[in-house]
């Protein structure tokens, strides 16, 4: 059994169903039959479970019992923070998300990339910017960081990086902020066109993840994604 077997933030249920009830609440993937899916349900209340098609194919007709021991009541959102102070106050960020490291590309890679980025930074004798580093439930937690330090990030942000993504042997790829001529997209740009010419390029129409919140109408925080894979690739 992994954390994956069960829809993330499913309901509390317990009762018996028949095989045609339960099917409508199990996920798979056919065309990766012996993966199982990552699911969520945060904005939606529901239960469910994820398994390998294989596996789905393999049940057989009868009452089955669901139990599903969770609880769903009020709490707290926990997001870390590491601030490197540089020679200017204008900072360079990097958001990053924790919120399902059980997923090696989507999301680990993004926490464990970003500690290393933090622990070389530290070895150099100075730094010309500063450099804010956030470590967030993707979604709810920009959106969460974002309430209590926007003037703060509006003030001081010359460019920044939405980090996820990077762990996996695919080829690089590149979504850019919603402006698209951000310092932080001119730097990917002429990175990739050195080191990887072949890589993806994708318009801000393709979003997903933290950039949406960063780059929102309003907020406008010159965020880039620069990824190996992307999400839902």
């Amino acid at each position: 059994m992994t954390n994956l077997h069960i829809v993330n933030y499913s309901i509390p249920t317990q009762k018996k169903v028949s095989l045609e009830e339960l099917k409508q609440h199990l996920y798979t993937l056919p065309d990766r039959p012996n993966t199982i899916p990552y699911i969520t349900s945060y904005y939606k209340e529901r239960w469910g479970f994820c398994l390998t098609h294989n596996e789905y194919k393999d049940l057989i007709d009868g009452e089955y019992s669901v139990h599903i021991d969770t609880t769903l009541a009020p709490g707290h959102l926990t997001y870390g923070e590491r601030v490197l102070p540089g020679k200017s106050d204008k900072e360079i960020f990097f958001s990053t998300y924790v919120c399902h490291p059980s997923m090696e590309n989507n999301e680990l890679s993004g926490p464990v990339l970003t500690t290393t980025l933090i622990k070389w930074l530290m070895t150099l004798p100075e730094l010309n910017y500063s450099y804010r580093f956030v470590f967030i439930p993707e979604t709810i937690g920009s959106i969460t960081y974002l309430s209590s330090n926007f003037e703060n990030l509006k003030r001081n942000v010359l460019t920044g990086f939405n980090v996820n993504c990077v762990g996996d042997e695919g080829g690089f790829s590149y979504l850019p902020s919603r402006a698209g001529n951000g310092l932080a997209d001119k730097a990917i740009k002429h990175t990739l066109k050195q080191i990887h010419p072949g890589y993806s390029r994708y318009t801000f129409l393709d979003r997903g993840s933290d950039e949406r919140q960063y780059c929102a109408p309003g907020i406008d925080l010159p965020v880039a994604s620069l990824m190996k894979s992307k999400f839902g690739e």
